[in-house]
């Protein structure tokens, strides 16, 4: 049947309709490929706060838009919290379960856990030539800057310290401390703030250096003598330059750039920082790219951007300095011996590292001691806090003889194994000395085929045997101060 003029108008009318629907959906779908396609991504896992975070993000995503054409959207998922240790936790898992942790770069932290990192093939090298990776030096006297095969590379570098309260220390009439081992006397209980090392990298790298200086024996000594002065202590290793910042507590120890920002916070009539004498390395905080990152262009060139003159600007710089940062003063050092040279008086803090030696340099114990370190000073020290600051005012109290306190500060014990016919057979329990740190690094972090598959019971024995005879040390010691 022949369709009226009216129908074939609706019906060329319906088909004009459509078409021009189709037509919209399709220049809408390519204007959104144009966008997707202009839109790039990158996703970081940091124990960065939200300072260096904001700096960066904004600055490379702006550097980005004008080297590479576009600009990025940088992501840092929360993981339950930012610090190393929660970190180690979820690359463990990730990467045991067989997949990609779904990040592109690891940013920041302290050297050593870059090397657990390295050596567990966590890490692969940037694609990135040469000469851009060599604008690091390959050290800072005799300190690594990079990683074997540039697994990781320098993204800045610290010192480690004493912040303290001025105005605390003149109202109390102490001494401004200029050692570690001045921390340690009855003077100061009660009016220190430290923090976990099993929750920080950096924080057990700042008392490793105590054991640097001082050997293993009267390192622990001075390690459990800080501890028993404690008020406070911290899971962040920014909380005690916080706490010195608000006198809650008269010293601490923290990485030179809280020192430096509680000064600028609170103000150089109320704050100081020391670097102890003699007794401070530069340790380099790195960035590296995760194996299997979703983005590795992406992450290369940000790397690629944070060892650049335009990154090493915002850890260096006055903020509202042209190239420094915005908001933030982040106080940290450069990488890049050229920038003291070139931008002294745009620099928070012009002194270069790169021109005068550290007078402490790591010993070959750092890399056994750091396996068990921080578990050993949480398991005797912290879970014990109470107890441990309750026998030294006991001690004190009875004119600190030094027989109580050479008890009190007496090397923790551990449990030797040894491999008969594949098989682990326990030793008679012994102090660690220091010719012992390798050996029990050996238990608590075994790589051999026997102790491996033993690691978690091997280890919480441990933990609980420090906790256990360390409470026990603490109480006998306080009742013998008592009845003296």
């Amino acid at each position: 049947m022949k369709k009226s003029k009216i129908e074939n108008r609706k019906f060329s009318g319906f088909w004009l309709l459509a078409s021009g629907f189709w037509l919209l959906m399709l220049l809408t779908s390519c204007g959104r490929g144009d966008e997707a396609e202009s839109e790039k991504e990158l996703i970081i896992i940091s124990p960065h706060g939200s300072d260096i975070r904001y700096e960066f993000s904004h600055a490379f995503s702006q550097w980005h838009q004008k080297k590479y054409g576009s600009p990025v959207n940088v992501k840092w998922p929360d993981i339950g919290g930012g610090g190393t240790g929660n970190i180690v936790r979820y690359l463990d898992q990730a990467y045991q379960e067989g997949g990609s942790p779904g990040y592109d770069l690891l940013f920041g932290g302290g050297s050593y856990t870059y090397t657990i990192y390295q050596a567990k093939n966590y890490l692969v090298k940037p694609d990135l030539p040469a000469e851009v990776l060599a604008r690091v030096p390959k050290d800072i006297f005799s300190t690594p800057l990079h990683g074997a095969g540039d697994s990781w590379i320098a993204a800045t570098m610290s010192n480690f310290g004493i912040t303290y309260n001025k105005d605390r220390i003149a109202e109390l009439g102490l001494q401004v401390p200029r050692t570690w081992e001045d921390l340690t006397g009855p003077q100061w209980i009660g009016l220190m703030s430290l923090s976990d090392p099993s929750k920080s990298g950096s924080v057990r790298s700042s008392y490793d250096q105590i054991f640097m200086q001082y050997g293993w024996e009267k390192g622990w000594r001075s390690i459990v003598l800080m501890f028993a002065n404690t008020d406070n202590i911290r899971d962040s290793g920014s909380a005690p330059a916080d706490d010195v910042g608000s006198a809650q507590a008269v010293a601490g120890i923290v990485i030179d750039f809280y020192g430096r920002k509680a000064i600028l916070r609170a103000g150089e009539s109320i704050c100081g920082f020391v670097i102890p004498d003699g007794g401070s390395i530069t340790d380099p905080d790195p960035i590296a790219m995760l194996r299997g990152a979703p983005h590795p262009e992406i992450a290369s060139h940000f790397i690629e951007f944070v060892i650049s003159e335009e990154g090493q600007k915002l850890w260096t710089f006055r903020v509202g300095t042209p190239g420094g940062p915005k908001k933030y003063v982040l106080g940290r050092l450069s990488v890049l011996p050229e920038m003291y040279e070139k931008y002294r008086d745009e620099m928070f803090d012009p002194v270069s590292p790169f021109t005068s030696a550290a007078a402490l340099k790591a010993d070959i114990s750092s890399k056994w001691r750091n396996d068990f370190i921080g578990e050993l000073i949480r398991s005797a020290l912290i879970e014990n806090i109470e107890a441990l600051r309750s026998a030294r005012r006991a001690v004190h109290a009875a004119g600190d003889p030094p027989e109580l306190l050479a008890k009190l500060t007496a090397p923790p014990t551990f449990i030797p194994t040894k491999v008969v016919n594949g098989k682990l057979e326990d030793q008679p329990p012994r102090p660690i000395t220091a010719s012992d740190q390798q050996a029990v690094a050996a238990e608590f972090k075994p790589k051999d085929n026997v102790r491996k598959p033993q690691t978690e019971r091997l280890q919480q024995r441990l933990m609980d045997l420090w906790q256990r005879e360390f409470l026990q040390r603490c109480k006998e010691v306080e009742k013998l101060a008592k009845y003296r």
